[in-house]
């Protein structure tokens, strides 16, 4: 088992972080929660320096065989939140399956848009809520060039509860997405310096960020702006201005907790 690896939770590791009072021990579950997607096992060391280094690995054995963790990459920490290398790769091309579900589903969808501001894909309906990651409060990603929508969203997330950052420019953008990933992100296409649709099949590629719900917040929302973003992985899609009721139904509907 190496330690330059990183280790994220698992699906089962954010609910038991969660439960109360869960089926693993209080130190367990402290170091459960200790893996944040971004740190190294020898990280942890560092942070635990007087717990011996077999006893930490046996624990994190333990987790992964438990289903608590899996590795996110074989890469060093350093390498595997490289976004700013990411960027600079070809932007990979569809499949024609992809692009067909993508139509089907934007059909299905548009009225819903047009009604209530906002749409969830069916397939990226969670069947059963989605755990926080910090095992506490949801944490959320803004990505958007325009700041006093930002604003507005953020205001009415921070009121429902959820923890909130955001990120306009490009180098804060990369700044943010180098952090521990939020459990659900929010992004404009239309973006500063950057292209929206670039970031999202980016995240789509990425070892941690792949699995980290995405809806896309933009004032162009014809058929061919909405097929766009459900190709390359998007969650759900919301039209501009954005409404209070419509934003709080859609980050409930992603995260399986309406």
């Amino acid at each position: 088992m190496s330690e330059k690896v990183v280790y994220i939770q698992t699906a089962a590791g954010r609910e038991e972080l969660s439960a109360s009072p869960g089926n693993l021990g209080p130190n367990l579950k402290a170091l459960l929660g200790m893996f944040d997607g971004h740190s190294t096992v020898e990280d942890l060391q560092k942070k635990l320096d007087k717990v011996p280094l077999d006893r930490l690995l046996a624990a994190l054995d333990a987790l992964v065989k438990e289903g608590y963790l899996e590795p996110a990459a074989s890469a060093p920490a350093g390498d595997d939140l490289d976004f700013a290398s990411l960027l600079n790769k070809p932007t990979p091309v569809p499949t024609a399956a992809q692009r067909q579900q993508a139509e089907q589903a934007t059909l299905t969808s548009m009225r819903a848009l047009k009604q209530s501001g906002f749409f969830v894909n069916i397939i990226s309906r969670s069947g059963k809520p989605i755990a926080p990651r910090s095992g506490d409060k949801y944490s959320i990603l803004i990505i958007d060039g325009d700041q006093a929508n930002t604003l507005i969203v953020a205001r009415e997330l921070v009121l429902a509860q959820f923890d909130v950052r955001s990120a306009s420019r490009d180098e804060d953008i990369l700044a943010e997405l180098a952090k521990p990933p939020p459990d659900l992100i929010l992004m404009d296409v239309i973006l500063p310096d950057l292209v929206g649709i670039e970031i999202l099949a980016k995240l789509r590629e990425h070892p941690i960020f792949k699995s980290v719900p995405v809806i896309v917040v933009t004032s162009q929302a014809q058929h061919d702006d909405v097929v766009a973003a459900l190709v390359y992985g998007a969650n759900g899609f919301m039209s501009k201005p954005v409404k209070p009721e419509a934003l709080l139904d859609s980050v409930k509907s992603v995260l399986g907790i309406k």
